[in-house]
């Protein structure tokens, strides 16, 4: 007797929920990497004879390649299709995170370089991939996709540190090779769903696209809340053990805590922001919380608990609110791969300065005042960069 298949109609909805789960634990591995390496910074710096300044690029390296490689991830998946290229760009996550966990500065760097660039993939195309094959449910993937950005980050924040304190940093950065193997596996089974390239970027509609003043908007909107999330991840234990006198362990509990609160902010923020013509009051909000948050580390680090979890909100808001805005600003598929290309490339470079900047002001002032008074700073801008991209109406394709 013939085996029956299940009609193609009924097959769908499986293979959608298939290519969902792919894209939530390809989100898991697109900020958790990054965020392993904070927990443990002191112990490099130690191992390794880093200084501040030195130890940021860890941080700001793969933040400057989320930068340089955006536009390469967008002629790869002209080349592959999306869903190729991403799995290309789990292959590299994995394959970077071993590298990094070997002893020595150059393999700690070199491990760090390739992660960055392969992260680049998934940051560039997964909205690509919501935009086309979710566009009824943007809201809420968006908001699932973001989520899982803020729990890969939260669990790599929160496990380092223990596995460190048993087996060595090495071990502990190392480890989560694991989580890129398990999405690997998900997403290349999703494969099938779709296999269609993106248009390349040089077509006419996705040239106009980098002529738009809101294109640059929110790129500028992306940059400031990429400064402030990666300033905050590279040295918030590190700012609570200098000015807080909290250990090491305490310290690593209140980045998880600054990654973990942002999930609630990534689930709430992306629906919200579809079902409004405007977005402006969101931008305003994410301004505050930064304002609020660094205020309060600034004035009284003794109330940590609260600022840590005041600065998770105003992150997960922030960049589910940012993500969410690149793929409503443009009414076509090649729009949002361009846009999401432009928003990220020039985004990231801004953003990849934050640790950095933090470091070399630690290093010359020897306290956190300065580099604190910048971010609040930066908060300022990001409030009105938010308010222009957030406008209703506007869209970057006509």
């Amino acid at each position: 007797m013939a085996i029956r298949t299940a009609p193609a109609r009924e097959r769908a909805p499986v293979r959608r929920w298939l290519l969902l789960t792919a894209v939530v634990l390809v989100a898991v591995n697109l900020r958790g990497p990054i965020a392993a390496v904070s927990p443990v910074l002191l112990d490099l710096r130690s191992a390794l004879g880093l200084s501040a300044g030195a130890a940021s690029l860890l941080t700001s390296v793969p933040v400057l390649c989320f930068s340089i490689a955006a536009p390469a991830a967008t002629l790869l998946a002209a080349r592959t299709g999306p869903e190729r290229a991403i799995s290309i760009g789990l292959a590299g996550i994995g394959l970077g995170t071993l590298v990094r966990s070997i002893d020595g500065a150059q393999a700690v760097l070199a491990g760090t370089v390739v992660i960055g660039v392969a992260i680049t993939v998934g940051n560039v195309l997964v909205p690509v991939v919501i935009k086309r094959d979710f566009a009824d449910r943007i809201g809420s993937v968006t908001g699932l996709y973001t989520a899982a950005l803020a729990g890969g980050a939260a669990l790599t924040a929160a496990l380092t540190a223990p596995i460190a304190d048993v087996a060595g940093w090495r071990l502990a950065l190392g480890v989560w090779a694991v989580l890129a193997v398990a999405a690997w596996f998900a997403w290349t089974a999703a494969l099938p769903v779709r296999t269609r390239a993106v248009p390349r970027r040089g077509s006419g509609r996705a040239r106009d696209v980098w002529r738009h003043p809101t294109a640059w908007v929110l790129a500028l909107f992306l940059g400031c809340q990429s400064t402030l999330y990666y300033a905050m991840t590279a040295w918030l234990p590190t700012i609570l053990v200098d000015t807080a006198s909290t250990s090491t362990a305490t310290g690593g509990a209140a980045m998880s805590l600054f990654q973990l609160t942002g999930i609630a902010t990534t689930l709430v923020v992306p629906p919200l922001a579809t079902r409004l013509a405007g977005q402006r009051g969101l931008a305003l909000l994410v301004a505050v919380l930064w304002v609020v948050s660094l205020s309060g580390l600034l004035l009284a680090p003794g109330g940590w608990p609260l600022w840590s979890v005041i600065a998770g909100l105003a992150q997960g808001a922030g960049i589910s609110l940012a993500f969410t805005l690149v793929i409503l600003r443009a009414h076509r598929t090649e729009s949002v791969a361009a846009l999401s290309g432009l928003a990220q490339g020039a985004g990231y470079a801004m953003g990849a300065s934050g640790p950095l900047v933090m470091g070399l002001l630690l290093d010359a002032t020897g306290g956190w005042s300065a580099p604190l008074l910048t971010l609040l700073g930066l908060a300022a801008v990001l409030g009105a960069a938010g308010i222009a991209a957030g406008r209703a109406g506007v869209h970057v394709d006509g």
